[in-house]
């Protein structure tokens, strides 16, 4: 206990220290003058006063806020990672705010919060329909806030690809800025956040009495779901309030309820005082450090970006500490008994004419000026279509084949490369080489890719043994979503040398060329032929690390030429479009349900399907709001997405 007072003083002190650093590098004139009426300061310091203040002080109230909102959510479901941002009822009161802006301005007459409560309320209905065929497990409404973020997101960076300049104001202010030039939003957040903490108080008794199992909570006589649908619905409106004035501030409210459990405090009243005390000291700190970075640099970021980086890192510590939670998740061994062997020669010739007729039909039936019509023009087809259906079949192939190989190796159904982060992995790695050496080569770009990739997975493999399949899904959407908070920065950095990279980022073949499509086409079918050769390691391993031994693998050997293969396929994937969504998750589970069981059918199948709902992906994102594109990346994470969703719906234990 002495450990952790003394780490809270330090912590404290260290608030203080920026506070003071921040006033140091600000205020000109003699301390005392601080506090002063503007009226009687002059111009210059009226300026720096309205600067710093208001902005420290809207810091501690919505800080405050988003704490109080953290510790509550988790009451109530019994989850020390639920808050704010892994809910996303943050992510549905901005898409709501952006959403409004551009299609219903006249929604603004109702005031900007009544917009933001209605995005933030859709949120946790869906977040409740997910959670509700498991039975409100608390884990699965965590699985499914996180994955209503990556659907959110998905529509969020469709938006802005086309309305960038008219957003661009939306997107520093909506990733959460503090800048202020008056009291008016202290004002307006110090009445709700009196109004929330005050019902919190009112319903200590009861939020105690959620500490206990529902049933015996009912029996008690408490009204569990009342009780939990209006701290939901009061939860909801507090977001909604701060993202409506400041914008969104990711895990900041986490990262406080993360405090108030650390200490172990078991007095309601008091983690709803620490809670509030943890979150406004944090957003106050973390505003204090821009402030004084930007001082010195002259970037200008806003807070929420800052502390969406750092919320990651937050998520998979959290995962850490409750890894002894059960596992929810449970393999389809037990269900491939219910599904019916399929004649794979004949599957196998069905999937291979309906590439080759689509590969076809999508390079000679396109959409112009004039509407569809048929195009036989070579030129056209050799220099602007034929290299993207390649780009987009070679890419399908190696995402499913390394969703094949992910899932058998981590025995989890839920398992992709895009799913568990290694997509994001290579992302991250590929821009930072980007970054840093602009006029980079493919190869030094791919080994870059290769290394972030190797770097996630083993990671992942490593936390596999110590986590459940659920608990390493949090992880790898937690590494996915500090890949988004990135490219937000990036967004809003306004750079035009790296609008290329967000393009990319969003997933689109538009850049393909013949000869580099190509070199993409031979590195899938060399990487594919590698994974159907390691079919026989691959089903050992897929038994279990001990039975694979006993019969004379060698896994640990086997293990890195298979995660090698896969980290090069997710690289080879991020470098031609993007890091995609979902493809790798979905084609081995169509494979299975079309009766592909066994590895050695799965496979193929599932690599003919990638290739398939790839090239699906790419043809209509080319035409379908022509003569705009939808990159097919931002296609496959909104389709991905309701599959993610209806898979847990229509069987949640699988």
């Amino acid at each position: 206990m002495k450990k952790r007072g003394r780490v809270i003083c330090l912590f404290m002190l260290f608030v203080l220290l920026s506070v003071w650093l921040r006033i140091h590098l600000r205020w000109p004139a003699d301390w005392s003058l601080l506090l002063k009426d503007p009226d009687h300061l002059s111009l210059q310091l009226a300026a720096a006063q309205i600067a710093l203040l208001p902005q420290m002080a809207v810091a501690l109230l919505a800080g405050g806020m988003l704490g109080l909102i953290s510790i509550a959510l988790q009451q109530i479901v019994h989850n020390s990672l639920a808050s704010d941002s892994t809910l996303a009822v943050a992510g549905g009161a901005q898409l709501a705010l952006m959403l409004a802006t551009l299609f219903f301005p006249a929604a603004g007459l109702f005031g900007s919060f009544a917009v933001a409560f209605s995005g933030a309320l859709l949120a946790v209905v869906l977040a409740l329909f997910i959670a509700g065929a498991s039975k409100m497990d608390p884990l699965m409404l965590i699985l499914g806030g996180l994955i209503l973020n990556i659907l959110f997101g998905a529509v969020a960076g469709l938006i802005l690809i086309f309305y960038t300049d008219i957003l661009q104001g939306v997107m520093i202010w909506g990733g959460g800025s503090l800048v202020q030039d008056g009291w008016s939003t202290a004002k307006t957040l110090l009445i709700p956040t009196a109004l929330f903490l005050l019902l919190l108080f009112l319903l200590q008794r009861p939020l105690t009495m959620m500490s206990l199992d529902d049933r015996q909570a009912q029996r008690l006589g408490l009204p569990v779901k009342r009780i939990r649908y209006v701290i939901l619905i009061a939860c909801a409106g507090a977001t909604a309030w701060v993202v409506s004035k400041i914008g969104v501030i990711a895990f900041i409210g986490l990262a406080a309820a993360s405090v108030v459990n650390v200490l172990h405090i078991r007095s309601m009243a008091l983690r709803f005082v620490i809670a509030f005390g943890a979150g406004a000291s944090l957003l106050l700190m973390t505003d204090n450090l821009l402030a004084i970075t930007e001082h010195y640099t002259h970037w200008h970021l806003p807070t929420g970006s800052l502390t969406a980086v750092l919320g990651a890192p937050l998520i998979i510590w959290l995962v850490l500490r409750q890894r002894k939670q059960t596992n929810v998740l449970l393999h389809e061994g037990s269900r491939h008994a219910l599904i019916k062997p399929a004649d794979n020669r004949r599957l196998f010739w069905i999937l291979a004419a309906l590439l080759i007729l689509g590969f076809v039909l999508m390079q000679v039936y396109v959409k112009g000026i004039h509407g569809w019509h048929w195009s036989f023009d070579f030129a056209l087809i050799e220099v602007h279509r034929y290299p993207r259906s390649l780009s987009a079949a070679a890419t399908g192939a190696m995402l499913a084949a390394g969703g094949v190989l992910l899932q058998t190796l981590t025995r989890n159904p839920m398992a992709s490369p895009e799913v568990l982060g290694i997509s994001s992995g290579a992302s991250l790695a590929v821009i930072g080489t980007f970054l840093f050496f602009p006029s980079t080569n493919a190869l030094l770009m791919l080994a870059a890719g290769t290394l972030g990739s190797l770097a996630v997975l083993g990671t992942i493999l490593w936390l596999s043994r110590y986590l459940s399949p659920a608990n390493l899904l949090l992880t790898g959407i937690a590494i996915g979503a500090l890949a988004n908070a990135v490219l937000t920065l990036l967004q809003m950095s306004g750079n035009p040398y790296l609008q290329m990279a967000i393009t990319w980022l969003s997933g689109t073949t538009y850049n393909a060329r013949p000869d580099t499509a190509w070199w993409l086409f031979v590195l899938s079918l060399v990487l594919c032929l590698a994974a159907l050769l390691s079919l026989k390691p691959l089903k050992l391993l897929g038994l279990g690390e001990n039975v694979a031994r006993n019969l004379g693998l060698n896994v640990r050997r086997s293990e890195g030429l298979l995660l090698l293969l896969v980290a090069l396929m997710s690289t080879g994937a991020t470098l031609a479009v993007g890091p995609l969504s979902f493809i790798g998750l979905m084609t081995p589970h169509i494979a299975r349900s079309m009766g592909a069981i066994s590895i050695e059918k799965q496979l193929p199948t599932a690599i003919m399907l990638g290739i398939l709902l790839m090239l699906i992906a790419d043809w209509l994102g080319r035409y379908l709001i022509f003569p705009y594109e939808i990159p097919a990346g931002t296609l496959c994470a909104l389709v991905g997405g309701i599959y993610f969703i209806w898979k847990i719906q229509k069987n949640p234990m699988a």
